[in-house]
């Protein structure tokens, strides 16, 4: 299901690198290794592009904090930078008719009365709202560096790895993965666990110039839920998605327009006009 996501997303997103748009939604073609990827083929080898199995010779090139990688994988694929990146949907959005509205919601059972269909996308918050004990913060701690000699991507998949993204003005050194935190503070050991292992990766950060730090609360879950609710008959929920929102974020939308399909369907609407 995840595969089949993250295709419909790639396609997309590669449709969009092909038009004059692509440098002003973050859009760029890169060189991408990622090592200690299990399983080996990876089952999303057809979504990208020209998967190959590195030597053991190139993964021993590539230094990591402690120990050593044990395989690593080349391919061409896209990044989309989000502060570019949703910013554009949001203005497609807008100038097509939709609107933005600001409010406290303690209840799915308040919209009801005014909307047909309420999609639930409250991504780390959904627990409050849901009551769901599997969704919970997955914390990630990055810094932002000056290097533009830096163009490719290099990922380390384990979960005490690091990780360096080259963006159009600036490149990504991450980063933590810490399961239930919600300090949303930069905190110093993990700026020298990421400035230490980046350097690592990618030896030349060493001149580098530190831009700033940040941190994210991913929306953690064993898995994505995406699905109609079993008890609101009007709600189809979509959160979850960890730290692959922007793989799959196509995939998952066209598979909740056919849920909201239903729920209208059901109701004898055949408008798909959205108010919100």
């Amino acid at each position: 299901r995840q595969v089949v996501w993250a295709k419909k997303t790639h396609d997309l997103i590669e449709s969009w690198w092909k038009t004059p748009m692509c440098g002003e939604m973050g859009i760029a073609l890169v060189s991408c290794s990622r090592m200690n990827h299990s399983p080996v083929p990876p089952i999303w080898k057809d979504v990208v592009f020209g998967v190959r199995e590195m030597s053991q010779e190139e993964v021993a090139e590539k230094g990591r904090l402690t120990g050593e990688h044990t395989s690593g994988l080349e391919m061409l694929t896209f990044t989309a930078e989000p502060v570019r990146f949703m910013p554009f949907l949001m203005k497609q959005f807008k100038d097509q008719g939709g609107e933005i509205k600001r409010a406290k919601v303690e209840n799915f059972k308040d919209l009801f009365n005014e909307y047909d269909c309420v999609v639930n996308c409250t991504g780390v918050y959904a627990g409050s709202l849901t009551l769901d004990k599997k969704i919970k913060p997955l914390r990630g701690q990055v810094m932002r560096v000056k290097a533009p000699w830096i163009k490719t991507v290099t990922l380390d998949d384990l979960d005490d790895g690091n990780y360096v993204i080259a963006n159009q003005e600036s490149v990504v050194v991450g980063g933590t993965h810490q399961d239930g935190d919600w300090d949303r503070t930069p905190r110093e050991e993990d700026k020298q666990f990421i400035r230490s292992g980046g350097k690592c990766l990618d030896p030349s950060l060493k001149d580098s110039v530190e831009v700033g730090h940040w941190v994210g609360l991913r929306p953690g879950r064993p898995e994505v839920r995406l699905e109609r609710d079993g008890i609101d008959k009007k709600l189809v929920h979509n959160y979850g998605h960890g730290g692959s929102g922007i793989t799959v974020f196509q995939g998952c939308a066209e598979e909740c327009v056919d849920l909201v399909k239903e729920v209208l369907q059901e109701q004898n609407i055949t408008s798909l006009q959205a108010k919100l």
